[in-house]
């Protein structure tokens, strides 16, 4: 007969805390990520933060939660997020391609950008009114017919 106490309990995946530093390292990594497709691309930097952010551990040791969100977040969350998060370095790119001699189409500049302001916010009024499911299909196909017109 085995006397010895059984193991401990592996705590769930999901439940596993991790060593203080890699969270942050974790987050930082996909910030350098998304800024560095957004300088190279433009575009990407994004997207990569819509896909990667329901999965990072939270940067804070103290957080009731181990991933950033203490349930499943909604699209809404992610993509406020993202979108707070590549503003500023889509300036700081655009910036770095004007000092570089990148100059954008000034008539197209005037075209786009108050449509463009105005869509943003009809969008933003929206966000909260669209089923989950139905946000995901959008990003989705949004993302896969950018991926094969850049692939043709």
């Amino acid at each position: 007969m085995d006397l010895r106490p059984p193991p401990p309990a592996v705590p769930s995946r999901s439940r596993r805390r991790l060593p203080p530093l890699l969270p942050f390292l974790a987050c930082a990594a996909a910030g350098f990520g998304a800024g560095m497709l957004n300088g190279l691309l433009g575009a990407a930097g994004g997207i990569l933060l819509v896909l990667l952010l329901p999965h990072l551990p939270s940067p804070f040791p103290r957080s009731p939660s181990p991933t950033l969100w203490e349930r499943e977040p909604h699209p809404r969350d992610v993509l406020t997020t993202s979108l707070c998060v590549m503003l500023p370095v889509s300036a700081v790119s655009g910036c770095f391609y004007w000092l570089g001699g990148v100059r954008p189409n000034p008539s197209l500049l005037v075209s786009l950008i108050l449509p463009s302001f105005l869509g943003g916010l009809l969008g933003a009024a929206l966000l909260g009114k669209i089923p989950d499911r139905t946000l995901r299909r959008i990003f989705a196909i949004l993302v896969a017919v950018s991926g094969v017109r850049m692939l043709m």
